[in-house]
């Protein structure tokens, strides 16, 4: 497999909206920027979100699915993530955390490394990576951070890829309830910060 810089994971089940314009103008402007890339759309793959009993790190007879693998391998040929998903119930899509319970899985994303002989630390796997994650919530920007405090955004940015090695940055578009023409200027800004960020 060629070198691929960067890889986008798109988790919504919509074709109009928020975030397939996000997807658009992503693509649009990695094209411009002359970046090889490639589309993993969760939903139109219908990805397989339920772990396994034989993929469990602790199973004595692990199996990685074959498809998984190719994703593993996408991943690490690929020097840049971007992630595009809504905010429901202050968390990301159940598709998205079956994607990371299943691909971002233990001797791929991360390991156990033993400290003073005794514990069992992790260690982040995919390091020298850089993610950019592309958020939606129905609730305003303020709403989302201080009372909710932005579960589905922190936990894939400190809990998954900061665990996994990654270095990433959450770019948030509050109150995305109706999708408009007035929504797409200030998308196309969150867009261009995000990958001038990443670029």
């Amino acid at each position: 497999m060629g070198k691929m810089n960067t890889l986008v994971i798109f988790a919504h089940p919509g074709t109009q909206g928020h975030n397939s314009y996000v997807l658009e103008l992503v693509k649009k402007d990695l094209i411009f920027r002359k970046e090889s890339f490639e589309v993993l759309d969760l939903y139109k793959m219908n990805f397989d979100p339920i772990l396994k009993d034989n993929e469990l790190y602790s199973s004595k007879n692990r199996q990685v699915d074959e498809s998984i693998k190719k994703i593993q391998e996408k991943i690490s040929s690929s020097s840049k993530l971007i992630f595009i998903y809504p905010i429901w119930w202050n968390g990301a899509p159940a598709i998205l955390k079956g994607f990371f319970d299943r691909v971002f899985s233990s001797r791929f994303a991360f390991r156990y490394v033993k400290v003073l002989k005794r514990f069992n630390v992790p260690k982040g796997l995919l390091k020298g990576k850089k993610a950019a994650i592309f958020i939606t919530t129905g609730s305003p920007k303020f709403v989302s951070w201080l009372i909710q405090g932005l579960g589905g955004g922190n936990i894939v940015k400190k809990d998954i890829l900061k665990f996994s090695g990654i270095k990433s940055k959450i770019f948030h578009y509050g109150s995305a309830l109706k999708f408009s023409d007035k929504s797409k200027p200030k998308l196309e800004k969150l867009v261009k910060n995000g990958l001038n960020w990443l670029y």
